[in-house]
């Protein structure tokens, strides 16, 4: 009986102390967004934006409410006499990317896309109970390789200057590594 007693208390203690971690982790401060919005201010292009006919480059997209995706673009006629022409990922389903986008469906990035992808963290104290401070974590996106991390920098510390910095170079990488090559093996290659 005692067992079971400790079992149970054991178990409680493990699920107040998750829930605590989820909690302080949905808490992020303003500054977090107000991130995201410099990065898509510079950017300038969202997905399922109207553009001219003949435009490509580069746009970004929210997924949920905490990931910032940066990736290749290009226009994309909607259906219809009158359809209005918008910014789609690049790849053969483009239009099928602004459709979802516009329904608030979860849209992923394709495998032959590179692409860039930042989210924010909150980095608990020594107690665990309270929280030190967020972080900014830019990650780089290809095929089917799990994100690696280029940059990651303290929220409080004002990253702004900063992340555009690692933002640019993680697209100069997007544009220039042969899709033959992972990212590490363009990078020692550059070397």
């Amino acid at each position: 009986m005692l067992h079971i007693k400790l079992l149970e208390l054991e178990s409680e203690i493990i699920a107040k102390e998750e829930a605590a971690r989820a909690k302080s982790l949905a808490v992020l401060p303003a500054e977090c967004d107000l991130l995201k919005q410099a990065v898509e201010h510079e950017i300038g292009m969202h997905l399922a934006d109207v553009t001219a006919i003949d435009w490509r480059g580069w746009l970004t997209y929210r997924r949920g409410a905490n990931e910032l995706i940066i990736i290749r673009g290009r226009a994309f006629k909607e259906s219809g006499m009158f359809g209005k022409v918008k910014a789609g990922l690049d790849f053969s389903g483009g239009l099928d990317s602004i459709a979802d986008y516009g329904r608030q469906f979860d849209v992923s990035a394709p495998q032959d896309l590179d692409h860039l992808m930042i989210n924010f963290g909150v980095v608990p104290d020594d107690d665990s109970s309270t929280t030190a401070g967020a972080r900014v974590f830019l990650w780089y996106g290809e095929n089917l390789a799990p994100y690696r991390l280029i940059f990651e920098d303290e929220v409080s510390d004002d990253p702004e200057h900063n992340l555009l910095n690692a933002v640019a170079e993680g697209l100069s990488w997007v544009v220039a590594k042969p899709k033959d090559l992972t990212l590490p093996q363009f990078l020692k290659q550059k070397k």
